[in-house]
């Protein structure tokens, strides 16, 4: 009977200290969830919480690239993880979701991770060479893509939600930056409610800076930067069920910008390669490098610079090399060229 008694009294505490710990579950669970905000996404076409959507998506509010000082897209990858950006030549850009990118660069490259602004997708975006701007959210779709989306993507997706207009409330902000090069920066949005029912919302943002590069040429500054764009968008909610929103964008750029940064050369010291680009200026070689292998041949270097040879010297294989007596300043920020850069680009 002792026993019996025994084991009844470790059951009852067994069961009421199993209660106790699910009731202070369910509490810390509860704190949790009044904590932090539930961010609704559209992933999947709908309207989700994301903490139930029931596929791979990251995503950054409003609020969260303020206090996580989100900028650019470069900014992203900070917080995001398996996510990587890159600014590529010709000003393009590249996504890079769990190590698959595409950095091929031509009006004909399929990139492997695709661009949309509200869930629409882009063959190509101006909407990377300026900041983000009264954008609602950003929504990061890892995987493969192209039954929700309509546009196949072996990566994934970056989803870029604009804010809408809001029916309810009349509101503004502005923002400015003054910094060094005689940088000027202003991004701003007004929303006004025309009705209960329509409501339109203006955003834009502006970006005015000197050069940062000083040619010594002409003892002028180039690479400096004069863009703007602004965004427009309309809603209109017929019924409670219905709901129509248009948006129009501009983008538009014209300055002396250069298209890539500046190149140092490591010249060849046997007039054969003229630069070589597989070398680092901090005289690290690379070990796989084509041209370190071919100036390690002793036959073609003989060939290439002995005298008894000269009459069947290969020589530079990129042709005369048009700099030998150029004086390129080991400076990053300061460049020896006739050639003064003009770039323009818009985009509707």
């Amino acid at each position: 009977m002792k026993f019996v008694g025994l084991v009844s009294c470790t059951a009852l505490t067994a069961i009421a200290t199993f209660t106790a710990n699910q009731a202070n579950a369910q509490s810390a669970q509860a704190s949790v969830s009044q904590s932090s905000p539930d961010i609704i996404v559209t992933a999947q076409r709908k309207s989700e919480s994301l903490q139930t959507v029931p596929i791979s998506v990251s995503a950054v509010t409003g609020n969260m690239r303020e206090k996580q000082q989100i900028r650019t897209s470069s900014d992203l990858q900070l917080t995001l993880p398996n996510v990587t950006f890159t600014k590529t030549n010709f000003t393009t850009a590249s996504f890079t979701i769990r190590g698959i990118g595409d950095l091929c660069t031509g009006t004909t490259c399929d990139t492997a991770t695709a661009t949309h602004i509200n869930e629409l997708p882009l063959v190509s975006t101006r909407f990377y060479e300026t900041e983000y701007f009264d954008m609602e959210r950003i929504e990061v779709l890892r995987g493969p893509q192209g039954t929700l989306f309509g546009r196949n993507a072996t990566s994934g997706v970056v989803d870029l939600i604009t804010a809408k207009p809001d029916l309810r409330h009349l509101g503004a902000a502005l923002e400015g930056d003054y910094g060094n090069y005689n940088s000027k920066k202003v991004k701003g949005m007004i929303n006004i409610p025309l009705t209960d029912t329509l409501g339109i919302r203006v955003a834009g943002y502006y970006l005015n800076r000197d050069g940062e590069a000083l040619n010594i040429y002409n003892n002028s500054k180039i690479d400096g930067r004069d863009e703007y764009s602004f965004r427009g968008s309309l809603r209109w909610k017929p019924t409670p069920t219905t709901t129509i929103d248009l948006m129009g964008s501009y983008f538009r750029e014209k300055d002396d910008r250069l298209r890539i940064q500046k190149q140092l050369c490591d010249r060849d010291s046997t007039g054969i390669l003229g630069c070589l680009p597989d070398k680092t200026t901090n005289g690290v070689v690379n070990g796989n490098s084509q041209f370190e292998n071919l100036l390690a041949s002793k036959e073609f270097l003989t060939i290439g610079v002995s005298p008894a040879f000269a009459p069947f010297a290969l020589g530079s294989i990129y042709g005369k090399d048009v700099f030998a007596n150029a004086v390129n300043p080991a400076d990053v920020h300061t460049v020896n060229t006739a050639f003064t850069p003009n770039y323009f680009s818009d985009e509707l």
